[in-house]
């Protein structure tokens, strides 16, 4: 049996449908919260380290490590190691030298969008940076959201054995709902909750298939 087959059990499908909705409800919950355009865009500078790291991880990394680096992992070994080291030390990377000085730059630029910032900091009345930076971002980030929806219609369809088009579809809608429902407050608090799960899910199954196969000996 598969664990979708279980499913079927009420109690775990009542889990899963929460599970499903539940960024909605967290969409609903920061509402209250969407009193300017900042703090739609940027939660209104008040996000919290913690918040903000955890949200930017999972949100980058979500469906590329469960199914991504998994699926690599499998078909190559522990070469797949080196892909989790070089993104490691290239976000660290950004984290502390970047990161730190572009929260002073936009704030004192008072910017919101990093292309606002761009156009600020070297004073583009003709607007040549935004429109390029625009571009440049509608391609690769259409890319990557590409990405991230397949791996939720798929596992979504997987789960409820629906057409792969209707599962992205229905990830759509959800995903549209809460981004406008909360901004940026809500699509991060739902990438913590996100992390969360991927933590607690990289560790205990590892450990549990460990247990199951008879440990170390037996995998080696």
């Amino acid at each position: 049996m598969s664990i979708y087959d279980k499913l079927t059990d009420p109690l775990a499908f009542g889990i899963f449908l929460l599970t499903l909705f539940l960024p909605v409800l967290v969409g609903l919950f920061t509402l209250r919260r969407m009193r300017s355009q900042s703090d739609f865009f940027i939660g209104g500078r008040a996000m919290g380290k913690f918040v903000v790291a955890l949200s930017a991880v999972s949100s980058g990394r979500s469906s590329w490590l469960v199914l991504g680096v998994s699926g690599m992992a499998f078909t190559r070994g522990t070469g797949a190691v080196w892909a989790v080291v070089g993104y490691i030390v290239a976000e660290m990377f950004q984290f502390i030298y970047i990161g730190r000085r572009l929260r002073r730059e936009t704030e004192a630029f008072g910017s919101l969008t990093l292309l606002d910032y761009f156009e600020s900091r070297f004073q583009d009345k003709r607007h040549l940076i935004r429109i390029t930076g625009a571009v440049i971002i509608a391609i690769f980030i259409t890319a990557y959201v590409a990405a991230q929806f397949v791996g939720g219609a798929k596992a979504l369809s997987t789960a409820l054995d629906i057409p792969v088009l209707l599962a992205l579809a229905a990830s759509g809608v959800l995903v549209l709902v809460y981004m406008v429902l909360g901004g940026y407050i809500a699509v991060a608090y739902n990438d913590v909750i996100r992390a969360v799960i991927l933590i607690l899910g990289l560790v205990i199954f590892p450990v549990y298939g460990l247990i199951r196969i008879g440990g170390f000996p037996v995998l080696l």
